[in-house]
């Protein structure tokens, strides 16, 4: 015995020179990490009053052993025959064992039993309990069951497509000629896979879009070639008890959008088959139009009637619409909309204005500040990120300036478009603020929808009724509405503006004019979309609005 000690001595005295243990002070190095995989078994078609083995897989991913509490182990949410039948009790470091459990199929033919197993655990998370899934469709024959995987953009088809196919998005895709056919636009192409978890034969009947023109189902494939449908794809299990058959059971759906329009775009792919189950999957479809330009929502921040000694506080979303980087080299507030910065959006009280009554500040998503120049990422087609900032205005009138100027604007000096300059008015104390609004919005323009040949743009007409709405405090003089100084003649000579003329608006009055389209057969000028000009006296001064023309309807 004292030589043994003598041995194990020094050994002691080397490990002590050993760097201490870099897990030591996280006890949770130390715990075993369970899981019930799959979360969800589904074994397919069983035929009623078949009896088949339901095996998940009990792990372990942690850093010590993972006991199980043989005894505790239960069913819960249990509808139709199952039972516990195999039940580990000790599951090693990065080990796996089989949890059993037999389901015999019911007479509820048409239909899905399953039930929940749980199992209790020296596992610390979700306090010590395991839980999983067992699901199975009721059959009197084989049957055929259609589901949809989602590929994801570049994956391979057969390897990580997921499934259930909840949401296809196509992210941020260029905008594209509405003029063009959607086969001749760039877009982006993704692929839906229709399987069949069945034991028969499923057959495909057809595929459509629902909604969405900027959207097409381009055809079916088996492997890289294409097929029509109707098409047939083979049981992907053979029998019953969910046996895999090894045939190929996916038949891939190619959809394509093509964006014409800034902004989101949703619709929908829709896929008929005779399955038992999925005989009609509808597929959302999401994505967004993107161009190489700045958003601002909304453009006229109204502050209304703020009380002196009071303060009042408004937000612009800033977005970047592109699918490359954006920088806004300076944000500030210029009272005179004469081009000069008064107030940087620095949020410091050196940089308010207006008598110090009107500041700004520019914040990330995450809610931290910003400096008042800042780069916004490439649009993500998703809401927060760095392809967005927010800025925060606050007003807090005093005697001496109870109002903001009606010229006043937030701007936005950007790299993009020649250095374009974006504004957003400021509206406080009793002004008036012109809306224009029309029966054919399209993202943030206003649509006329043309009439005549769809390939022939000669034929084209069109006419569309817009309302100018005062939707300010106090009265408002519209003085004339015309084109953007920059509207080509072969543009202009092809509209008819229906000027509404000198008119007043009281707060929550409207008025309308009409907008008449022709396009002229002999000046090549392809869809005359423009810039609507309306002069007023209200905030801002003028009011913009991008008339765009819509084809044809086939």
């Amino acid at each position: 015995m004292f030589a043994l000690t003598r041995r194990v001595m020094p050994l002691i005295g080397a490990l002590a020179l050993l760097p201490a243990c870099p897990f030591c002070d996280d006890v949770n190095a130390f715990l075993p990490q369970g899981a019930i995989e799959p979360a969800v078994l589904d074994l397919g078609p069983i035929t009623t009053g078949v009896t088949c083995p339901a095996t998940l897989q009990v792990t372990n991913t942690g850093n010590a052993d993972l006991n199980v509490v043989p005894e505790s182990a239960k069913l819960i949410d249990t509808d139709g025959s199952f039972q516990i039948q195999v039940v580990p009790s000790l599951i090693g470091l990065g080990g796996s064992e089989d949890l059993v459990v037999n389901y015999t199929a019911g007479d509820t033919i048409g239909e899905r039993e399953g039930t929940g197993v749980e199992l209790q655990t020296n596992d610390a998370d979700n306090d010590g309990f395991l839980r999983g899934t067992i699901t199975a469709f009721v059959a009197a024959e084989p049957v055929a069951l259609a589901k949809a995987a989602c590929v994801p953009d570049g994956a391979e088809a057969d390897a990580e497509a997921t499934a259930p196919c909840e949401l296809m998005n196509f992210g941020a895709v260029p905008i594209g000629n509405a003029l063009d056919p959607i086969d001749s636009r760039a877009g982006v192409v993704l692929t839906v896979l229709v399987v069949n978890d069945g034991n028969a034969d499923l057959n495909v009947q057809g595929a459509v879009i629902n909604g969405g023109g900027d959207y097409a189902f381009l055809g079916a494939k088996r492997g890289s070639q294409l097929i029509p449908l109707p098409a047939v794809v083979p049981a992907g299990r053979s029998g019953d008890c969910g046996a895999l058959s090894g045939a190929d059971n996916t038949l891939v759906l190619d959809v394509k959008f093509a964006p014409t329009v800034i902004g989101p775009a949703i619709a929908s792919l829709q896929i008929l088959t005779d399955g038992a189950e999925g005989a009609l999957i509808e597929v959302p479809l999401s994505g967004q139009g993107a161009d190489t330009d700045i958003l601002t929502n909304p453009e006229i921040v109204v502050f209304g009637d703020v009380p002196e000694g009071s303060t009042g506080t408004q937000t612009v979303l800033v977005q970047n619409t592109g699918t490359g980087p954006a920088s806004v080299n300076e944000s500030c507030i210029d009272l005179e909309d004469d081009g000069v910065c008064d107030g940087l959006c620095t949020g410091a009280a050196g940089d308010a204005t207006n008598g110090g009554t009107l500041a700004c500040t520019v914040f990330k998503s995450d809610g931290s500040r910003d400096g008042k120049g800042f780069v916004l990422e490439a649009t993500d087609a998703a809401v927060g990120g760095d392809d967005e900032r927010t800025i925060e205005i606050v007003w807090s009138p005093d005697a001496a300036t109870p109002a903001i100027p009606t010229s006043a604007v937030l701007i936005l000096q950007s790299n993009i478009k020649n250095n374009k300059v974006f504004k957003v008015g400021l509206s406080g104390g009793n002004q008036g603020v012109l809306a224009i609004s029309s029966p054919t919005p399209c993202g943030p323009d206003l649509c006329v929808q043309a009439e005549g040949a769809a390939d022939d743009v000669s034929t084209w007409t069109g006419s569309t009724t817009l309302t100018l709405e005062n939707t300010g405090s106090a009265s408002l003089t519209i003085s004339e509405a015309t084109f953007a100084t920059d509207t080509p003649s072969t543009i202009a000579d092809d509209w008819t503006i229906g000027a509404p003329g000198n008119t007043t608006l009281t707060p929550g009055a409207s008025t309308t004019m009409t907008l008449t389209y022709a396009n002229s057969p002999n000046d090549f000028s392809g869809v005359d979309g423009f810039n609507l000009i309306v002069e007023h006296n209200g905030v801002l001064g003028q009011s913009l609005a991008s008339i765009r023309v819509l084809p044809p309807q086939e």
